[in-house]
């Protein structure tokens, strides 16, 4: 995947809010080429209108959702915050399908956000973020037999797709049908996502990114490398400029399991 450097001055405001289930970062600026990747994201604009191209949309609003696996790219010369959010997450499905502005008031939405913008972790200010939008009903909860699957996905990544249609009382083709009707994505690429977000949640401060390959079971550094950016385009740390990226990871979260 093609990631173009950004043609201005860029700066983490925030640290990297790593979570399982997706990540937050506030920044400066940003740009990036047309590019897709498994998580769904949340854009906001914290001061104005973001750029953004949609498969073959063109739009520039401050408040952008965008569904796993669509074609997109962003510009943005002002502050905004990134959003990356699992297939399986609940914030994600309490936010697809929904009217972005109905459901998220910008303005409060900016001032939560701004809050996280002093380059100080802000660890309880951000997890009481991700809970809130957690907490919000779908408007279509997803099936219970997948929701299932990813859980053991999470806990066990050496199982297959065959072990967990049996266990959902399924067929191989018709598992692997519905976990894409469902989620959006194939079962292949959700699991080397999950794999990449095993290896985000090993990141540490100051950690490079060959130490991180090593810690989380890549073949080298260009292996990671290639992986990250094949799934997230580009991680914040490229839009940094060699400022020092501060990882804080978020305590376990009460997580809807939409099972209840």
């Amino acid at each position: 995947m093609t990631v173009s450097s950004p043609d201005f001055t860029s700066r983490l405001l925030s640290p990297l809010y790593i979570w399982q289930g997706g990540w937050l970062v506030l920044l400066s600026a940003m740009e990036n080429r047309p590019h897709q990747h498994v998580a769904a994201s949340l854009l906001v604009g914290l001061e104005d209108a973001l750029q953004v191209s949609l498969n073959d949309t063109s739009l520039s609003q401050p408040l952008v959702t965008v569904a796993p696996e669509v074609r997109q790219s962003l510009r943005s010369h002002a502050p905004l915050a990134v959003m990356h959010l699992d297939p399986d997450e609940p914030a994600w499905w309490a936010l697809r399908g929904a009217d972005a502005d109905q459901t998220l008031p910008l303005a409060s939405l900016r001032e939560d956000l701004w809050a996280l913008a002093d380059d100080q972790p802000r660890a309880e200010q951000a997890q009481a973020f991700v809970q809130a939008l957690r907490g919000r009903t779908p408007a279509s909860p997803p099936d219970a037999r997948i929701v299932m699957a990813c859980q053991q996905l999470r806990e066990n990544n050496s199982l297959d797709l065959e072990t967990l249609a049996a266990g959902a009382n399924l067929s191989a083709s018709r598992f692997r049908r519905l976990f894409s009707e469902q989620l959006g994505v194939t079962f292949k690429r959700f699991v080397l996502h999950l794999k990449c977000q095993r290896a985000l949640a090993l990141w540490e401060s100051g950690m490079t990114l060959t130490e991180l390959a090593v810690a989380a079971g890549f073949y080298d550094q260009p292996h990671l490398n290639r992986t990250l950016r094949a799934m997230f385009d580009a991680l914040p740390s490229r839009y940094a400029r060699g400022q020092s990226v501060q990882v804080v990871n978020l305590p376990a979260q009460t997580r809807t399991t939409f099972l209840e």
